[in-house]
């Protein structure tokens, strides 16, 4: 039986609500509370390195700086719990006006998210670019939509470890300046520990040594140091940045946000981010 929201519908395979946006008539995705921890480290993100950013924007400076999201969804998302509906994280970047970001890129390879994405977004003209399809397969067009001088901020965040790949990360970790925030599904590979999770953690991490390390379910997290590892080798500083655990309504581990970047500013930008909660909370020891 498909899962029920306070909104009136009820989730459908694909992720998305039988009940759309009563505003726009476009999907909106079924997510649970905890999306909106995600979307407010994201936002003071975003905010805090206005000021960098600004020196890469016209009229102070060129290059650019571009926002992408590998699986953006409708756009819009609807919480099962009160029936809320909240902006997407591709809505977030491109409604962010302080020094707003000169392109945003989006891809989703459900044909209705695509088609929804392009519908909420064509207000912005040619700041947004959706490319349908598999992130994965559409990588390198993702990429020549990309300021390649630019001040570049990738959000990686996969529905499932399976669709976490590091051969993609590193694609994007091929620019000068591409700092991510990346989901990293650490609830996902405890589940599943025993039916392959560690076969998929090396593909996400592009580690062949997370064979070696884990060897039970708790020491999943000892996976995110191997992914850092990999990404060091690209550029990426390395720099044990804090990750931010994100947990549901009963505080059970579903993931981690895990920041990469090749200039320590950013480095030092997130960490004051996630000095506090999305909830203005000071970090818990949780916090990895």
């Amino acid at each position: 039986m498909a899962e029920s929201c306070k909104g009136g519908g009820r989730k459908r395979e694909n992720g998305n609500c039988t009940n759309p946006d009563p505003v726009d008539g476009f999907p909106v995705q079924c997510v649970g509370p905890w999306a909106v921890h995600k979307h407010d480290y994201l936002e003071r993100y975003i905010d805090a390195t206005r000021q960098v950013r600004k020196r890469y924007l016209e009229p102070v400076g060129r290059g650019g700086s571009a926002f992408i999201d590998l699986f953006a969804g409708p756009g819009r998302a609807r919480i099962n719990i009160n029936g809320t509906i909240i902006d997407g994280s591709p809505m977030i970047a491109l409604k962010h006006t302080a020094a707003p970001f000169s392109r945003v890129v989006v891809c989703d390879k459900d044909p209705e998210n695509a088609a929804a994405l392009k519908q909420r977004t064509a207000v912005y003209g040619e700041r947004a670019v959706v490319v349908p399809g598999d992130c994965h397969e559409q990588i390198d067009r993702i990429i020549e939509k990309i300021p390649k001088y630019g001040l570049n901020l990738a959000l990686v965040d996969p529905f499932s470890l399976e669709q976490l790949k590091y051969e993609t990360l590193a694609k994007l970790g091929t620019f000068e300046r591409m700092d991510m925030l990346i989901h990293f599904p650490t609830g996902d590979a405890k589940r599943n520990h025993v039916q392959g999770a560690v076969r998929r953690l090396a593909n996400a991490t592009g580690s062949t040594r997370v064979q070696e390390i884990v060897r039970k379910p708790s020491d999943t997290v000892k996976a995110i140091a191997e992914l850092r590892a990999s990404l060091e080798k690209l550029g990426y500083t390395g720099f044990e940045t804090r990750t931010a655990p994100i947990t549901n309504s009963k505080n059970v581990l579903l993931y981690h946000l895990v920041y990469v970047s090749k200039d320590e500013k950013g480095d030092e930008i997130w960490n004051s981010v996630v000095r506090t909660t999305a909830t203005r909370q000071r970090s818990l020891p949780g916090f990895a």
